[in-house]
């Protein structure tokens, strides 16, 4: 028996050095991740044929991806393909859209043939959902970048909580001097009298301790937060410890994958459990962000699917996210959709 470690960029392209050089027949041992990417142990008989089934030491979702037993490549699950190509297209990074399409598609062979079923199984296994009620049961605090829509989100809130027959004040703290106050005013089509503006952060403080003794609820709309920004983050952490409301992070579906990762692990850090992700009408590619979200281990709590102030909020689900997940995903890629 022949056997060789393997590096690439990505497990995918590692799989391609291994056939290339050791043929067909070669069967991969064992997979870890590095900073350049992975690196890949595979084994071949001397003789050229294997001596011996799938390694217990492969990894599992990738071994239960296959399908089938066999050596080498394997009988390609095609469900498993389909569901990692959609993902991809997506944009998600590929450990990603391989590990959805395993837990999806690669555990339930032969059970499932919609692509967007393996999908929404996938996520299941992968992120969480956990929408913030219509009544809320704890005040809360939006953070995220500039422009991913904190104020928009604000509104919804607070629009969605006065449907439910509860009264929620929206606070815009106005920190930055950008007028937010007005903004959001503006979005609830209230007067800037009938919100709370607070442009000084001892002005914010004697607000809300104005509201909690009132016993009233609120919804803060921050000033924006760049997450590679240490001292950002550390004014963020304080903020958060002496307000004592839930910071809920409201990030846009638009960026680089990497960025968005990168990110959502700077807003965990700072102590996001939960988010509403923004800007999905205007976004074709939402696999980057979901991915960030979910390797992040923050929450998804709403998806914002319209620009509308009133019903703009849509409760997060592994369906949803999946629908999100196969709309705009060409044709050759969701092919075995309803498929025997």
């Amino acid at each position: 028996m022949r056997m060789k470690m393997f590096a690439a960029e990505t497990f995918e392209a590692a799989k391609a050095m291994i056939f290339a050089e050791m043929g067909a027949d070669a069967v991969i041992l064992s997979e870890r991740e590095t900073e350049a990417g992975v690196e890949v142990r595979a084994a071949v008989d001397r003789m050229g044929g294997v001596s011996f089934g799938t390694s217990a030491n492969e990894p599992l979702f990738l071994r239960d991806a296959r399908g089938s037993a066999g050596h080498g490549r394997g009988v390609e699950n095609p469900l498993f393909s389909r569901v990692r190509d959609a993902l991809l297209w997506h944009g998600a990074p590929q450990r990603f859209a391989e590990r959805v399409a395993a837990e999806g598609a690669g555990r339930n062979h032969g059970s499932l043939s919609d692509p967007e079923e393996a999908i929404a199984e996938g996520v299941t296994r992968l992120a969480t959902c956990d929408p913030l009620p219509a009544r809320l049961e704890n005040d809360v605090i939006l953070v995220g970048p500039p422009g991913h829509g904190r104020t928009a989100t604000a509104a919804k809130l607070t629009r969605r909580a006065a449907v439910a027959r509860m009264e929620v004040m929206p606070v815009a703290a106005d920190l930055d001097g950008t007028a937010g106050g007005d903004q959001l005013a503006a979005y609830l089509e209230l007067e800037r009298g009938q919100i709370r503006v607070c442009q000084t952060a001892d002005a914010l403080f004697d607000t809300l301790k104005t509201l909690k003794d009132e016993g009233r609820r609120f919804v803060i709309d921050l000033p924006a937060i760049n997450p590679f920004d240490d001292d950002d983050l550390a004014s963020l952490q304080d903020l958060i410890s002496v307000i004592r409301a839930e910071p809920v992070l409201v990030m846009s579906a638009e960026g680089h994958p990497e960025d968005q990762l990168e990110a959502a692990k700077s807003f965990a850090r700072a102590g996001v459990k939960r988010a509403v992700l923004t800007k999905l009408d205007v976004v074709r590619r939402r696999g980057g962000a979901i991915s960030a979200l979910s390797s992040a281990g923050i929450a998804f709590s709403h998806l914002a699917v319209t620009p509308f102030i009133g019903g703009g909020l849509v409760p997060a689900a592994p369906s949803r996210l999946a629908a999100l997940l196969m709309e705009d995903t060409p044709g050759d890629v969701i092919a075995l959709r309803g498929a025997a």
